[in-house]
């Protein structure tokens, strides 16, 4: 869809800065938001930017097996005037699914569809600006994994393959699950495998704790250690066929998800 297809896209200030680097304005698929900044004003006409590490995906393979990337860029999107604002699960990585615009009576109501991190994002407000767009030099990437050629009892192919593997899913809201700590213990490790033994099927699983001490384990066991974990780390538990994962967060919560159909 072109800007002008759009009426809500028209109606960036500066489109067509984007839309001259890319040659049509973009759904911004499997870009990350690397840097969210929220701005207060005295006439109350508050702002929140995002920068956007974006890129155009080709039909062809690269020599590690990636669709080749082109057209890096980062874009700077400041919303001012905001009406309406919803913002949660901004997270290490922040890959967007989708990244659509509309209009919303008088405003633009801009909705981010995640396929990893950020949660939810939607934002109405009065004016959009493309404030900037600078190109940049491709970031190298490791190479694809082939879960079935490789040792996948080794925990760097087992982080990587986490890292490809996981992007495109569903995930739950955020369910908050406690923290054992110096003063109470607060950790529901029943409700936890309850909603372990629902999601999966295997009795063996990965647990995802970083490139070097990732590892193939049971499910009881991978549930014993979160809460420890927790103490110093985000936990990751996925099944062998990267389909079906837990992932927990050191504040204190789970979700659940299933690959994207």
């Amino acid at each position: 869809m072109t800007a002008h297809e759009n009426p809500a896209i028209s109606r960036i200030i500066d489109y067509e800065v984007v839309e001259q680097h890319f040659g049509y304005w973009p759904d911004f698929h499997d870009a990350e938001i690397t840097k969210v900044t929220f701005e207060s004003h005295p006439t109350g006409r508050y702002s929140v930017t995002l920068v956007i590490a974006a890129f155009e995906m080709t039909n062809k393979l690269d020599k590690q097996g990636y669709y080749k990337l082109i057209k890096h860029c980062n874009v700077e999107l400041q919303f001012i005037g905001i009406q309406e604002l919803k913002f949660n699960g901004f997270d290490h990585q922040n890959v967007i699914f989708d990244l659509a615009f509309k209009e919303s009576d008088s405003y633009i109501k801009c909705t981010l569809d995640s396929s990893n991190g950020l949660e939810s994002f939607v934002v109405v407000a009065e004016e959009v600006f493309v404030l900037s767009l600078v190109p940049t030099e491709p970031i190298p990437r490791e190479p694809l994994i082939d879960t079935s050629s490789v040792d996948m009892l080794d925990a760097k192919n087992i982080f990587i393959a986490s890292e490809h593997l996981l992007r495109n899913f569903d995930w739950s809201d955020w369910i908050y699950v406690g923290l054992n700590h110096e003063q109470a213990s607060e950790y529901k490790a029943d409700m936890v495998a309850e909603y372990a033994n629902s999601l999966f099927d295997e009795t063996e699983v990965y647990l995802v704790i970083g490139r070097h001490d990732s590892h193939l384990t049971t499910l009881s066991e991978a549930l014993g250690q979160v809460s420890t974990l927790l103490k110093s780390m985000e936990v990751l538990i996925c099944n062998k066929e990267f389909s079906k994962a837990m992932r927990f967060r050191m504040v204190g919560v789970m979700s659940y998800g299933q690959k994207r159909n």
